[in-house]
């Protein structure tokens, strides 16, 4: 590219405004700065554009309807890279699926260890089918993964019923069958969208009652306060609130 002098004096600007253009552009991976040197414009790499679809990803999933989409495209996704992996797969192939799946079971009960494994497991797939978009876009679902199983992995049985399922779609792609890898998948992706809406919902329904129980104890100790307030202060009350003329009127009513 024309050194930051000759940038500036074609656009009308001074010198650090470009420096700010051209960092600005190495941060979305169009320009590689070297000490030094002049900048030289580059295509995005992998890596870059993984992060920025994650970025995409984190946005979408942050509403509910987003969520959902986002659900629909990985059980697309993973379906279709369980049927491509069955399709390609190798006997060496077949031997790191199961040592994944292996490592997967071994972690049961170990809640970080297991939501590794069983990200690396699906990781693996992408892996067989020996075709580097599945495992870019892979690599773009990790973090929504992570989030996903981090919810999930408190439910009961949750890590077993996991297990299960990558037990059934190893199997299908140990047999080279497909179709039945697909079906294996579909079912076991459904599951794990299941269990964290369920796990969502739980958590909103206890965490509104822990709400209510605090407000409800604090506005007891509140009213237990203005009751014994007169024994404290020899009988001198301060200005009447709402609460204590209410109590004052049934008092007279009773009488």
């Amino acid at each position: 590219m024309p050194s930051e002098k000759e940038l500036a004096e074609r656009f009308g600007v001074r010198r650090p405004s470009v420096r700010q253009a051209l960092f600005t552009l190495q941060q979305q991976g169009l320009v590689e700065i070297t000490s030094g040197a002049r900048a030289r414009a580059t295509a995005p790499s992998g890596k870059f554009l993984s992060g920025q679809i994650a970025s995409l990803i984190r946005r979408m999933t942050s509403t509910g309807q987003g969520h959902e989409h986002m659900e629909q495209a990985r059980l697309m996704f993973e379906a279709g890279v369980a049927w491509q992996a069955a399709r390609v797969a190798t006997d060496e192939d077949i031997q790191r699926l199961k040592a994944a799946l292996d490592a997967n079971a071994a972690a049961i009960g170990n809640t970080g260890l297991f939501i590794r494994t069983d990200v690396a497991f699906h990781a693996e797939l992408t892996v067989i089918t020996r075709n580097p978009v599945f495992t870019g876009v892979h690599d773009a679902l990790v973090g929504y993964l992570i989030d996903q199983r981090t919810t999930t992995i408190h439910m009961p049985d949750a890590d077993r019923l996991s297990v299960r399922d990558h037990t059934a779609i190893f199997d299908a792609v140990a047999a080279r069958d497909p179709m039945r890898a697909f079906h294996e998948m579909t079912s076991h992706l459904r599951l794990i969208s299941e269990l964290y809406s369920e796990s969502k919902r739980l958590s909103e329904d206890i965490l509104r009652q822990i709400a209510r129980d605090v407000a409800g104890r604090i506005e007891r100790e509140r009213e237990s306060m203005w009751v014994a307030r007169p024994k404290a202060t020899g009988g001198h009350l301060p200005a009447e609130g709402p609460a204590a003329k209410s109590r004052a009127g049934r008092k007279t009513r009773e009488s």
